[in-house]
């Protein structure tokens, strides 16, 4: 393996870190301000990309637990928060099947007719102790 050219603006370097020189994964945001969650929305690689060659690629990085394809974006649904940031981190500008990849954020429930995590719905136990 050569020497990958340095990205600016992109790349794990690039992540906010906190006191300890750990990644701060709440403050992570993406290209449009939003906050990090564990969907991926993905755009930019080239015509004819597959699913599979999404998932292949975000799988090196992140457990995918799905991937929703719609013509030249995806919806790339993780496990957790964290390694969606590592992996936008570390395919955002990298080549997929001859385009060069975009990623941001997704909410966690998808717009578009895709609702992740509906088995789960909204968090309700912990309303206890708050004033």
């Amino acid at each position: 393996g050569g020497s990958a050219p340095a990205v600016s603006g992109g790349g794990l370097e690039s992540l906010p870190r906190n006191s300890m020189g750990q990644v701060d994964f709440a403050q992570v945001k993406d290209d449009r301000g939003n906050p990090a969650t564990k969907n991926l929305f993905v755009a930019g690689y080239g015509p004819g990309t597959t699913e599979q060659m999404v998932k292949d690629s975000f799988g090196q990085h992140a457990t995918v637990v799905s991937v929703i394809m719609k013509g030249t974006f995806s919806f790339v649904n993780t496990a957790d928060r964290d390694s969606a940031v590592i992996a936008r981190s570390s395919l955002g500008g990298q080549q997929l099947n001859g385009g060069s990849l975009r990623i941001n954020f997704a909410k966690e429930t998808g717009r578009l007719g895709t609702s992740f995590d509906s088995t789960y719905g909204p968090a309700s136990a912990s309303t206890y102790g708050r004033y």
